[in-house]
């Protein structure tokens, strides 16, 4: 049901993310790395208020399945331009291609603390493709 969807415009955004998922080096070896990191349990990765809006533009190197955790969005663009059909509605995963960047817009409401989002690719989490996300 549309009424279902969040609520907010590009115009209302308060922070306009770019996060990259890729691989990388990761100690002696590489691994899967969100903005050149390897994940960190102990580390903040992204800080925001709980209601703000906030647009994620996410860039990749290899196919990844981005997931937010407890919190769903809609997609704006995909590859500069407008998102296909199947990218219409509520998500909580969207599928990246390679060198494909996506826009998503959220409204990150209804829980406050600790959380993550990931590549939905059990591998790539394994090997640490992960990232806390703090509301506060």
């Amino acid at each position: 049901m549309a009424s279902d969807l969040p609520t907010g415009e590009r115009s209302e955004a308060r922070e306009i993310r770019d996060m990259s998922f890729g691989v990388g080096q990761m100690g002696s070896g590489h691994g899967w790395l969100i903005g050149d990191k390897v994940f960190a349990p102990a580390r903040t990765d992204v800080t925001t208020r709980l209601g703000d809006i906030e647009i994620w533009r996410l860039i990749a190197d290899v196919h990844h399945p981005v997931h937010l955790h407890l919190v769903g969005f809609t997609v704006l663009s995909r590859g500069g331009g407008p998102p296909p059909p199947h990218d219409a509605g509520l998500k909580d995963t969207v599928a990246l291609n390679p060198g494909e960047a996506v826009e998503i817009i959220t409204r990150l409401d209804g829980y406050r603390g600790r959380d993550l989002f990931s590549c939905h690719t059990a591998e790539h989490e394994d090997m640490g493709m992960m990232a806390n996300l703090e509301i506060t």
